[in-house]
Parts: structure tokens; sequence; C-alpha cells
């Protein structure tokens, strides 16, 4: 397409360039024949003997039908890299000379492209609407298109094809359509039915999860395939698949573009990595749901992971309760040991203040102690020798003597020498 653009441009006479009076300062050519400008805000006016148009990296937000109604004789029209959102049903009437018109890179959505917009271009053959705002796309989108030979879909948001998404005849000689980084998820077995002569299809980057083998069956003339980084579960539902893949690769002037990047993006069937090794011994039934989690020690099922991770969780909080319990009944114990021992210590403390006297009270009170028994014996001793005298005196041992005791000392226990008297 970029090859084509350029030969037209060199097929533009040097005498035929000549800069008319609107022609903006961002433009890099302006003539009779070719208009190429960037950084726009709007669509100029340009000649009507213009064949080629290229207003792109501009700000141009919608297409009016009289900015373009003079131009019967244009040929190549570029609008890539605007913001444009809206279109009229009339912005590209009046031009059945039209043969590439390029929209990628905007702000289009389907409501947009609806109402007859892309009608009556019969000689229409590149059409590039990638990198817009489409969710989904129809049949009647692409009426009166009947020599469209490329196609391009790419970075827009469609989520899925099924058979009224293309016309089933008015796509016949379409031989380029390129699907990639979309969201698709699904495709019918009559997606592609009407495009007998295409021969280059580009599906990569999408989430196809399988795809029907019947959706490739009626592209006989098809040549280069690609279905690289999708989400394909790599179950036994892909057989059909598989078998197209293997017979397609094996052919000389086929091409599968990446095929070993057509990896296995679900861990349902973990003997096999890719698509293509995909056989009835090792593949996974697509309803049985399994979901497996593949380690160095080998795989075990979610639901058992699920489950472990429950009893750890459990027993973790288990011993982490019962360590604590642990370390509060310790905690109890020492304490009341601490407290039992810090009691006795001050019994203990008590009993020997109350019964203990230290060395130095001790020696006083035998001192005291002597000295009375020393008194008393003084005083005993005294009474009877004044005893004695009374009776007669003399010294005779017959004479009998009395022991006489005061009465003050009748209640302390007898000395020695008293005892020895009586």
């Amino acid at each position: 397409m970029t090859s084509t653009l350029l030969m037209l441009l060199l097929s533009i006479k040097a005498q035929s360039v000549s800069c008319f009076p609107s022609c903006p300062a961002s433009c890099m050519l302006c003539s009779e024949e070719a208009v190429i400008c960037q950084r726009l805000t709007s669509i100029i006016a340009a000649p009507q003997t213009t064949l080629v148009l290229l207003l792109t990296e501009g700000s141009i937000s919608t297409v009016q039908p009289a900015a373009l109604s003079d131009l019967s004789n244009i040929t190549v029209i570029s609008l890539s890299h605007n913001r444009i959102s809206a279109l009229d049903q009339n912005s590209f009437r009046n031009m059945p000379l039209l043969q590439t018109l390029l929209l990628d890179h905007n702000w289009l959505t389907l409501q947009a492209l609806e109402g007859g917009v892309l009608t009556n271009l019969p000689l229409l053959e590149v059409l590039a609407l990638g990198n817009n705002r489409i969710h989904t796309i129809n049949s009647d989108l692409f009426k009166g298109t009947t020599s469209l030979r490329i196609l391009r879909l790419e970075g827009n948001q469609i989520t899925r094809l099924d058979s009224g998404s293309f016309p089933l005849t008015g796509l016949r000689v379409l031989e380029s359509l390129d699907l990639s980084d979309n969201f698709i998820e699904n495709l019918d077995k009559n997606s592609f039915r009407g495009f007998i002569s295409l021969k280059t299809l580009d599906l990569s980057r999408n989430r196809l999860q399988s795809a029907p083998q019947e959706a490739f069956s009626y592209l006989t003339w098809l040549d280069t395939l690609n279905l690289d980084l999708n989400s394909w579960n790599c179950s036994c539902q892909l057989l059909d698949l598989v078998a197209f893949l293997s017979s397609f690769i094996q052919q000389p002037d086929k091409t599968l573009y990446n095929g070993r990047r057509m990896v296995c993006a679900s861990a349902d069937n973990p003997a096999v990595t890719t698509v293509l090794e995909l056989t009835e011994a090792n593949c996974v039934p697509s309803n049985q749901n399994i979901t497996v989690r593949v380690d160095s020690k080998g795989s075990i099922t979610a639901q058992l992971y699920t489950r472990d991770l429950a009893i750890t969780g459990v027993v973790c909080f288990a011993g982490g309760v019962g360590l604590t319990l642990l370390i509060v009944l310790i905690y109890n114990k020492t304490s009341k040991k601490k407290k039992q021992r810090t009691q006795l210590n001050r019994e203990d403390i008590k009993e020997e203040a109350s019964s203990t006297v230290t060395p130095q009270n001790r020696n006083h009170i035998d001192v005291a102690e002597k000295r009375k028994s020393m008194e008393n014996t003084a005083s005993t001793a005294a009474l009877i020798q004044q005893e004695y005298m009374s009776e007669g005196g003399g010294s005779s041992p017959k004479r009998k003597l009395r022991l006489v005791i005061p009465e003050k000392a009748t209640n302390r226990p007898l000395t020695a020498l008293e005892r020895k008297i009586r």
C-alpha cells in the first residue's frame, strides 16, 4: 500500500507542482494533483483535479460532505492519525474512482460507520479502519465495496465474529484480512464463508480459546495464516483445528506464521505447551474443568492446593493462639511463685526480728542478770547472818539456821545457794 502511494506521487509531473493560494504552511505538497499536509484541524479545500489527498497527523474530528464533494477524480484519501469520530453518509459520495481509503488511528465507532458511509465505492480496493474504537462489525458496512482486496481492522475492540459479520457475496475478491490485536473470543464456522479469494488472514493477539476447523475450510486459496498469541486452552476440542493446521503446514506453498507461538495459555493440560503438540493421547476433555498448578515438584489440583492453604492457615492460627496461652500461663505461674517467695521471705524476716537478739543486746541482758543474781545472793547472805546473830550469836554449828526470803524475791526462781540451804 505504501509503495502504491509512492508510485502515485512519483508519477506526478514536475510541471504540475504549483502551490495554490489556500495551501497552509504545514503542507509539504500542494499541487493540482496531490495535496500532502500534516497537523491540520480541518479538511482544506483541494483542487478538483486532485488525485491524492493525504491529511495526516492532525486533529481533524469530522468529515463534512462539502469538504470532499468536488473531488470526483480522487483515487487516494488518507486521513490517518487524526481524531475523526463522526462521518456523514455522504462524506465519500461522488468518488467513483476512489481506490484507497485510509481511516486508521482515529476515534471511529460502529455507529459512525453505519448509514451507508462506505457504500457506492465500486473501485475501492484498500480500506484501513485499524486502531479505532469499533466493537462489532456487520455485513451492511461493506455494501457496494465489491472490489475490496485489502481490509484492515486491527487494533480495535471486536469481541466476536459470527456468520453475519461479513457479507456472503460482497467480498469475493478480498485477498487480505487483518483482525489482529482485537478481543475476539469466538469464531463461527461461517465467519469467513464468503471469502473465496482470501490469501492472508491474521487473527493474532486475540483471546481465542478454541476455533472450529470449519471456519477455515472455505478458505481454499489461503496461503498465510497467523494465530499466535491467543488464549488456547489445548483441550480435545482443538483436535480438529490441529488436524487442519498439520495438513496446512505440510503444503509447500502454505505458511503458518509463528506456529510455535501458538502456546497453551491455560494450565488445563500441562502435558503440552503449544497447540501443535496436542494429540488424542495427551488432550484433556473440554468438559473436564481441571485447573492445575505446576511447580518443581509436579502438579496438584487447585482444590487440593486451596485445601492445603486453608489447613495451613488454621494450624498457624491455632498455633499462634496456643503459644499465646502458653506464654500467659507461664507468666501467671512465675508471678505466683514470686509472690509466694516474697511472702515467705517477709515472714522469715518478721520471725527473725521477733526471736533473734543481736549480740550487743544479748551481752547487756547477761550482765544485768548476773548483777541481779549477785544482789539476790548478797541479800540472802545478809538475812541469814542477821537471823543467826539475833538468836544468840556465837558460832555454834549446832544452831539451826532459818532462811528468810524477802517478799519481792518470792516470785523469782531460787538460786543454787538458796536451794542448798533449804
